[in-house]
């Protein structure tokens, strides 16, 4: 962030799973690997280093978040790579006595999905994305209910008119995301704004997507300043819906 700008300097590496949005000094290291949990990264970067580095603590931290990232290594939620699989089998032949990875992912994933204590503006910023040009900013959050339940919320419009006014955004997408029992995910996507012209424009960036196509279809929305829909290709996650919307931008 801008106001962190002094602290430029001391950024002297990065490892990331998703493209950098802007680049780094020729002072700083950057790693960037298309895998799906960056902890996958960091599990193969600390595996290199001193034996005693890797702990128990720290195998059963990376071991939980790679299962958590890669929806417990399930090809049908399209996130995991050979790399990560390989990592959690090398956790778990060091670390033998590490809980099975059904019992640790249903333990992460039952409390990531549970909002039932958070407010609406809680679960905007639970999972929070910022994209930002010369001009405007646009919120992009994963919702972890289904698009129905979500706009049943009491007040939902005025909370999001609060939300966006608040923090300065011109608009907002919410993307929502649930798992069946075989963890194949449906998504459904609303798109807000107050400034139609904003609106229209992001909407018609994801109707007319091809890298990856989301095959979006058009849903009946309460509201005249809210657009949704139900998206076919539940395989496209938020992480590669963002690289259309900051074209858009």
């Amino acid at each position: 962030p801008s106001a962190d700008a002094a602290l430029e300097e001391a950024v002297v590496e990065v490892l990331d799973h998703r493209p950098l949005e802007r680049d780094r000094g020729p002072r700083c290291r950057v790693t960037v690997e298309p895998v799906g949990s960056c902890a996958t990264l960091v599990t193969e970067r600390i595996a290199q280093g001193p034996p005693g580095l890797l702990d128990r603590p720290t195998a059963a931290l990376l071991h939980g978040t790679i299962l958590l990232d890669c929806v417990n290594l399930s090809p049908a939620a399209g996130k995991v790579t050979p790399r990560d699989v390989a990592c959690v089998s090398l956790l778990e032949e060091r670390f033998p006595e590490l809980p099975a990875r059904d019992a640790v992912f249903k333990a992460l994933q039952d409390a990531k999905f549970d909002v039932s204590g958070l407010t609406t503006e809680q679960m905007l910023r639970k999972d929070l994305k910022v994209l930002s040009s010369d001009e405007l900013l646009l919120a992009v959050s994963a919702i972890y209910v289904d698009l129905e339940t979500f706009l049943r919320r009491p007040g939902l419009l005025q909370d999001l008119d609060a939300f966006c006014q608040a923090q300065g955004y011109t608009g907002l997408v919410a993307m929502t995301i649930s798992f069946n029992e075989h963890y194949e995910p449906t998504r459904q996507l609303a798109v807000y704004s107050r400034h139609e012209t904003l609106r229209s424009a992001v909407c018609r960036a994801l109707e007319e997507a091809t890298t990856p196509s989301l095959q979006l279809h058009p849903l009946q929305s309460p509201w005249s300043c809210l657009d949704t829909y139900t998206q076919g290709n539940a395989l496209a996650s938020r992480k590669k819906v963002l690289p259309i919307l900051r074209a858009a931008l």
